[in-house]
């Protein structure tokens, strides 16, 4: 019985601490920033087969190429909750985005002190690849002319989670260029400016340990008279692959039976 108690608390536990409102596990779709009522309004965006981004679509940041022709077929589609979503936005705190291992190496990792990063991928393929979502940053429903230089720009504003948040692009040669860091003595300029054209764009995002991230950013836009500043806060959780979730909890069964023989 002690060891039924033992593993339920376990699972318990851990669905307890990554539980933030629904969450976003796989599959396409954006941070979108739009422009409302003369504010800023962040925001996810999830798109449908006729809504989908054409290659040309993607900034000159992207690592796409044309032989990256990757069509968003059925199965890069968003999953939340384990569906299809229900509607094309959702508010900012209402979702939770979900990434697992195996960590990989990044260009955070010089930021962050660790060997390897947990990975939200700026490639598709590779956000396929280790089932976890390949996220946009989307500022195409803003009309040209409203901010100066048709810029919005992101500045980092704190990170709450047990370690270093980095962000960087990695651009079609291979080079990589960390943008955000919340690693102390980063020399990271930890903003990003994203031009209303193109307007869709894709970075890496890595985690240098498991555990919940509150990252809290700044988007901003010049005006005629004034700044346009809005605050908000993404949830990122980053679990562990469910093997080896599976691994520990049998681990801590064969403890206690052989503290039990």
């Amino acid at each position: 019985m002690k060891v039924s108690i033992c593993i339920s608390l376990f699972f318990g536990l851990f669905a307890l601490s990554s539980s933030f409102g629904a969450v976003w596990s796989s599959g396409h779709g954006d941070i979108g920033i739009g422009f409302v009522s003369n504010q800023l309004e962040p925001h996810f965006h999830f798109h449908g087969e006729e809504d989908d981004h054409d290659d040309d679509d993607h900034g000159e940041d992207d690592d796409h190429g044309e032989d990256d022709d990757h069509e968003h077929g059925e199965e890069e589609h968003a999953v939340i909750d384990g569906a299809e979503p229900t509607r094309e936005e959702y508010g900012i705190g209402e979702l939770t985005i979900r990434l697992r291992g195996p960590a990989q190496p990044g260009a955070g990792i010089a930021d962050s002190g660790a060997a390897l990063v947990y990975l939200l991928a700026q490639d598709e393929g590779l956000a396929d690849e280790l089932g976890s979502p390949w996220l946009g940053w989307a500022v195409e429903e803003i009309s040209q002319g409203i901010f100066l230089n048709d810029l919005v720009t992101l500045s980092l504003v704190n990170v709450s989670g047990p370690g270093v948040f980095s962000l960087w692009n990695t651009d079609a040669f291979g080079g990589d260029s960390v943008l955000l860091s919340s690693a102390l003595g980063s020399e990271a300029p930890n903003q990003l400016d994203l031009a209303l054209e193109p307007g869709h764009y894709h970075f890496n995002l890595g985690f240098s340990e498991q555990g919940s991230y509150d990252v809290t950013l700044r988007a901003e836009g010049v005006l005629a008279e004034g700044v346009a500043s809005e605050d908000f806060t993404v949830r990122f959780d980053v679990v562990p692959e469910p093997s080896a979730l599976f691994l520990l909890a049998l681990g801590a069964v064969v403890t206690l039976r052989r503290r039990r023989a």
